[in-house]
């Protein structure tokens, strides 16, 4: 078999799931388009088995045996987590490449959600240390710890983070972060099936884990939900957030709760992920 790019059908879906499994972040859709090939082609990096920008049955194969990058989110999972932050792997290399300053209350933010305003030299370094040059990392040494602005913006404005150095960092360092806050504040996380424990992570990675005050009034009803072992009226809880926010403004973290809520409901099939 030998799948290139305007292909379309299951064994395409196939591929997509194997590319996720390498952090890829696409859409299973079917549809061997531009993001698929690219995606194909850092496999083939990744994997160490030159080729052309298709899927053979050596490639295929390999994807097949890969191991999933996280042994607490499977592809899909991770996927989900991923594009809730940059969208797709295209808005990656065109909007997100270099650092942004996603909000007031933020810091200037690299890779793949990474909010230095939480990061001083040392994490930096062991987060980034093996992904990018000591001439990058120190260059961000000045925005460290603090609130962005457009002149901290403007320091590191052209410093470029390729996506696989994001996905790197996002996967070995971010991920089991955001884990470990999550089972901090819902002990059950781990006895729940993938798509749900996904739904909760993202919300953690997102909002962090603190359960106090009335903006935290939803988190703290999932966590009780979860402890009374009634699971179905969460997904009503991770709606319920929108009150939160402006949809004017901040439409994109409205349909981030109501994306968890379908997931909670009706799994990664329901968003185009398994």
């Amino acid at each position: 078999m030998l799948l290139v790019r305007g292909a379309q059908g299951d064994a395409v879906k196939g591929l997509q799931r194997g590319l996720n499994k390498l952090g890829a972040l696409l859409l299973v859709d079917g549809d061997f388009g531009a993001g698929t090939e690219a995606a194909v082609v850092e496999a083939r990096d990744t994997l160490q088995c030159p080729g052309p920008a298709a899927a053979d049955d050596e490639l295929l194969a390999m994807l097949v045996a890969t191991p999933e990058l996280s042994p607490d989110l499977t592809g899909a999972g991770l996927s989900f987590i991923g594009r809730e932050e940059v969208s797709s792997p295209a808005d990656y290399r065109t909007r997100y490449r270099h650092p942004t300053w996603p909000s007031p209350n933020s810091g200037i933010t690299i890779g793949i959600g990474y909010d230095l305003r939480f990061a001083n030299v040392a994490k930096l370094q062991a987060d980034w240390g093996s992904v990018l040059p000591a001439s990058i990392i120190a260059r961000f040494a000045p925005v460290l710890g603090t609130p962005g602005s457009d002149e901290l913006l403007g320091k590191v404005a052209d410093i470029e983070i390729p996506l696989p150095a994001a996905i790197s960092v996002f996967v070995y360092r971010m991920m089991p972060e955001h884990i470990r806050n999550t089972r901090i504040a819902y002990p059950g996380v781990d006895a729940l099936p993938p798509t749900r424990r996904t739904a909760l992570i993202s919300l953690v990675f997102n909002r962090g884990n603190d359960l106090e005050g009335d903006r935290r009034r939803e988190m703290k009803q999932i966590r009780d939900l979860l402890v009374a072992g009634n699971l179905d009226p969460i997904a009503a809880q991770l709606e319920a957030m929108v009150r939160l926010w402006d949809p004017q403004t901040e439409g994109g973290i409205i349909e981030r709760r109501r994306r968890e809520a379908i997931l909670w409901r009706d799994g990664f099939g329901a968003l185009q992920l398994d």
